[in-house]
C-alpha cells in the first residue's frame, strides 16, 4: 500500500471527508502531492492534512482513534507501535502495528505506525460512497 493509500484510509477511520477534486488533482501534478484537503462535517479542516510528515495530524488521529502509542527507546532497527483498541478490527483483542526506525528518525516510526493503525481500522470500515463515515472515537 503506498503513503497515498494509506492517508485515504486513515481518513476514512477518523471521519473525515477527502471527497474533493483538489485531492484527485494533486495527483496528477510533478511531483504528486500526498497531502489531503479534508472536511469534517462539511466544515473544512485543512487543505494539507499528513500525518505521516505532520506531528500534529498524526497525534490528533491518534487521540480521535483512542491508539496507545508506544515509540521507540533505541536508534535504527528498533519499533514504534501504535495498538489499535479491543475489539475495533477482530474479537481477538488489541491489534498491533510495528514500523521500524530508519535513519534514526524515531518521530517518523511512530507517526507511521499511527497512520497503519488508522488505516486498518479504515479498512475495516464500511465504504458507501456517498454515506458520512462516522469516527470510531467520541469525536461527532
Amino acid at each position: 500500500m503506498n503513503d497515498r493509500e494509506l492517508l485515504e484510509l486513515a481518513a476514512t477511520a477518523v471521519g473525515y471527508d477527502i471527497s474533493h477534486s483538489m485531492n484527485t488533482e494533486r495527483l496528477m501534478l510533478t511531483p504528486s502531492v500526498d497531502a489531503l484537503l479534508v472536511r469534517k462535517d462539511g466544515k473544512l479542516v485543512t487543505t494539507g492534512w499528513n500525518p505521516l510528515i505532520d506531528d500534529g495530524d498524526a497525534l490528533r488521529l491518534a487521540v480521535e482513534l483512542k491508539l496507545a502509542i508506544f515509540p521507540p527507546e533505541g536508534d535504527d532497527g528498533d519499533f514504534a507501535v501504535a495498538s489499535v483498541p479491543d475489539g475495533v478490527l477482530d474479537d481477538f483483542g488489541e491489534t498491533w502495528i510495528q514500523e521500524s526506525v530508519k535513519d534514526g528518525d524515531k518521530l517518523a516510526a511512530t507517526r507511521r505506525a499511527i497512520v497503519c493503525a488508522a488505516a486498518e481500522i479504515g479498512k475495516a470500515m464500511p465504504h458507501m460512497p456517498d454515506s458520512n463515515h462516522r469516527p470510531l472515537g467520541d469525536g461527532a
